[in-house]
Order: structure tokens, then C-alpha cells, then sequence
């Protein structure tokens, strides 16, 4: 039969007891009854078949046996209790510190880097890491705590996705290229116009453009450009919308400001898609350190700030 493993307890009490020389009092500083104590070291002692202490009613002293263990068991002890403490350390530094969170390129520079500042002010003791990327990762194998992604992201094991907000999709233009070109009544229309192609970086080809029907029944429907330009960059599509090149068909979240300030029209608006689902992943782990939970919080609370 094995010999049944000594527990942290048993060399607490041991030590308590030498230190205070009392049982009565090692009791009271451990959260022990006396009798709980005097048990705790008596299991000890049968357990190894070696008495440590010499007891009395008036006396209590160590035994040699005693006498050459105390040192190993303070030992033993101390490093009990740094471990305590660095673990409750730990626990309470988990709401600071690096959070690395992978989002697209475009959404980076467009919808979370303008929200840096607030998000110093309200989390000085997070250090915020954003790194862009429009490829899905492998959140253990390229360190990153938090991934956002946009449309299908398929069920991926070990962790646990969250909706962070939908978004349409706009096709718009200049207003001097409209003025120009005149306006698409129907998607049809767009092969009569210049189109900026978007080539999705993960596929290596140039994205279909997605369109509902008019009276908002029926199925979607998915307009194959002949671009004029073709661009690998979404920054640079809404860019080159912008200076006159063409028809670009973006996220709104990439072209809301350009909207707002009437740099950019929309157009087929009555054949607008549905929504896609910007997502928030990380790992499904129970105990992920409070400063992620704060990050996707802060986001889902700014949300507005991307529409």
C-alpha cells in the first residue's frame, strides 16, 4: 500500500505549533480548534510512524525527529505561501495587462483605432495589442486573445464566438461620377459602369457583390463584377471611390464617414442585402483573465461608433 501523501495542513500545524508553543495558539492563527489541531498532528505522526513532538500538560518541545525536520517543514511552508500569493496576485492582476486582439485590416484602421483614446481613458491598465488580418488564425498558435471576423465563421472547437453587430452593404460612388455616369436603377444596370473589384486576400478572388430583391421577398442575389480596377485592399477600394474611379461595393462601416459627408452616394439602396455579423471569438475557457471580458465589453458598448 502506498503511503498516504502529506498535505500542506498537517505541515502548517506543525510549524504553528513549534513557533507559538501552543496548541491553543497555532489553532486560533490557523481557523483550527485546538482538538482540531492536536488530531491534524497526531494523524501526522501515526501516518509516518514518527513522533515529532514531546507533549504535555505543562511542556511541549520537538523530538530529534522533530528538531531535524522544523527546518525543512518552514521551508516547505514559506514556499507554500509564496505560491498563495503570487496565484492571489495573479487573480487580482487578471483585469490588467496585454490583450491581443486580431481584427480585420480595414475594420483596424476604420472602426477601432479612432476608439483607442477612449479606451485609454476608461482602461489606462490594459495594454490594448491590435493586429490586422484578414486571414482566420489559430488563436493558441499566433497568441491572440480576441479574433473579429466578418460572415460565416463555422463553428470552431474550443472557443466560443459572440455577435459583436450586423452591418449592411452599400454600393456607392462619387457624386462626379454619378453626375457623369448617371445612377444603376437595377444590378443589371452596373455592367453599363466602371466597377472597383475588392480580391479577398483569403480566397485570391475578386467578391461577388450581393444584392436582395426589390420588394424585399425572394432570394439573394449575387452580381459577378467586370471590374474596371481590381484592389486587395478595401482602405484603398473606398479610397478609390472616393476620388471618381468608379462603383465600389463596401461594408457601411468602411464608408459611413465618406456617406455622412456626401464624398460618396449610395446607390441601389431598395436592393440591399441582408446584414453580416461582425464576430467576437476567443477561447471557451473558464477562467480567460477579466481584461478580455473588459475589452469585448468596451466594444460591444461602442458599437454605435461603427454604424
Amino acid at each position: 500500500m502506498s503511503t498516504p501523501t502529506l498535505s500542506t495542513i498537517q505541515l502548517q500545524c506543525f510549524v504553528r505549533i513549534v513557533d507559538t508553543g501552543s496548541f491553543a495558539e497555532a489553532g486560533r492563527q490557523l481557523g483550527l480548534s485546538t482538538s482540531g489541531i492536536s488530531k491534524t498532528i497526531a494523524r501526522l505522526e501515526e501516518m509516518r510512524g514518527v513522533r515529532l513532538l514531546n507533549r504535555s500538560t505543562h511542556s511541549l518541545s520537538l523530538t530529534p525527529e522533530g528538531e531535524e525536520l522544523i527546518g525543512l517543514a518552514r521551508e516547505a511552508v514559506r514556499s507554500i505561501e509564496q505560491v498563495d500569493t503570487a496565484l492571489t496576485t495573479a487573480a487580482r492582476d487578471g483585469a490588467q495587462g496585454r490583450v491581443r486582439v486580431s481584427a480585420p485590416t480595414a475594420f483596424l484602421s476604420a472602426c477601432l483605432a479612432p476608439l483607442t483614446s477612449a479606451f485609454r481613458l476608461a482602461h489606462p491598465d490594459i495594454l490594448l495589442d491590435l493586429r490586422g488580418s484578414d486571414h482566420m488564425i489559430d488563436l493558441a498558435e499566433d497568441g491572440v486573445d480576441i479574433v473579429l471576423r466578418a460572415g460565416t465563421v463555422d463553428g470552431i472547437p474550443g472557443h466560443l464566438q459572440r455577435t459583436l453587430f450586423d452591418f449592411a452593404w452599400v454600393a456607392c460612388a462619387s457624386p462626379a461620377y454619378l453626375s457623369n455616369r448617371g445612377e444603376p436603377s437595377t444590378p443589371s444596370d452596373l455592367s453599363n459602369h466602371d466597377l472597383i473589384g475588392f480580391r479577398n486576400q483569403r480566397t485570391g478572388v475578386v467578391d461577388a457583390w450581393r444584392f436582395g430583391s426589390r420588394d424585399g421577398g425572394g432570394s439573394e442575389l449575387r452580381w459577378y463584377p467586370s471590374p474596371a480596377l481590381i484592389l486587395d485592399d478595401a482602405n484603398a477600394v473606398a479610397r478609390t471611390a472616393i476620388a471618381g474611379a468608379g462603383i465600389a461595393w463596401a461594408p457601411h462601416w468602411l464608408v459611413a464617414d465618406a456617406l455622412r459627408a456626401g464624398s460618396l452616394s449610395p446607390v441601389l439602396d431598395e436592393w440591399a442585402c441582408e446584414p453580416t455579423t461582425m464576430w467576437m471569438i476567443r477561447r471557451n475557457h473558464a477562467l480567460n483573465p477579466t481584461r478580455m471580458d473588459r475589452v469585448m465589453t468596451f466594444f460591444r458598448k461602442n458599437v454605435a461608433a461603427f454604424c
